[in-house]
């Protein structure tokens, strides 16, 4: 599962920092040529910040729970069916890259969130 590298030790701060500026760069293309409404754009930000918090509300569970593999099956497919939900509301004028900025919103609620949960600590200078 994708999830799975991205919250791993081989998936490092630069990398994710490049994934997160070519997220950028695919939504402002994509606005360029078609606007997202501000809905979509909320909407796919949370459905990101709900993944997080359902993979961190997993990861705590450990694999012995009995609630561990119904919470594996929701982290796979809630995300996915809200979004195909999304791009099916969509307006129908280039649809195809407003779908592109709900998938990429949908990632950078899940990359921000996720990396400032795993930011190191800030070391205190005063003291």
């Amino acid at each position: 599962m994708l999830l799975n590298l991205w919250y791993s030790d081989r998936c490092t701060r630069q990398i994710k920092l490049m994934i997160c500026i070519a997220t950028c760069a695919v939504i402002f293309y994509c606005t360029e040529i078609q606007k997202l409404p501000t809905v979509f754009a909320i909407i796919s930000l949370a459905l990101g910040i709900a993944t997080h918090i359902l993979y961190q509300y997993k990861q705590k569970l450990g694999q012995n729970n009995n609630y561990a593999q119904a919470l594996q099956w929701l982290i796979s497919i809630f995300p996915l069916v809200i979004l195909a939900i999304l791009i099916f509301m969509l307006p129908t004028i280039n649809q195809l890259y407003t779908a592109l900025q709900c998938i990429g919103f949908c990632a950078l609620g899940l990359f921000l969130v996720s990396i400032y949960e795993n930011r190191s600590p800030r070391h205190d200078s005063n003291g």
